[in-house]
């Protein structure tokens, strides 16, 4: 199980160091992240004889936080970029919803606190735009070291 927590990490601290520079991460970095996410669905069912039917319950509602983000980010116009909610949605699909809830509280906490540094050290100026997949990271890392 932690182990498992430990490639997320990994996959997410790739994503976010190439969405912190660039404002982007690679199609073929999400396509690599749903690969694990669907071995390990797979694996889980096959090898460590879970329930198929319980195990894609705990993957549909784990997709719900990622579909909302996905609403959310065609609302605002791309405000939320696209490659933040496949990884939302891939998160979810593996970890379950309360975990991605957790995550994302983390993460979304940590982006709000960095907002308002940014905020304040630029008197007031709105235009900054900050990249989410660090904080996800940060998040996912919180909930890495609240397992051990």
């Amino acid at each position: 199980m932690k182990e498992k927590w430990l490639v997320h990490l990994c996959i997410l601290l790739l994503c976010s160091v190439e969405d912190g520079k660039q404002k982007t991460v690679a199609l073929w970095k999400i396509g690599f992240y749903g690969i694990f996410v669907m071995g390990t669905f797979i694996g889980e069912v096959l090898f460590q004889g879970e329930n198929i039917y319980e195990k894609s319950v705990f993957a549909l509602m784990g997709s719900i936080p990622g579909i909302l983000f996905f609403i959310i980010s065609k609302a605002s116009e791309e405000a939320i970029g696209y490659g933040d909610c496949w990884i939302i949605l891939l998160m979810g699909l593996s970890v379950g919803i309360w975990n991605t809830l957790c995550i994302l509280s983390m993460a979304l906490f940590g982006a709000f606190l960095w907002a308002v540094f940014i905020f304040v050290r630029n008197r007031g100026r709105k235009d900054r735009e900050i990249p989410f997949l660090p904080f996800l990271t940060m998040g996912m890392a919180g909930a890495y070291m609240w397992m051990i």
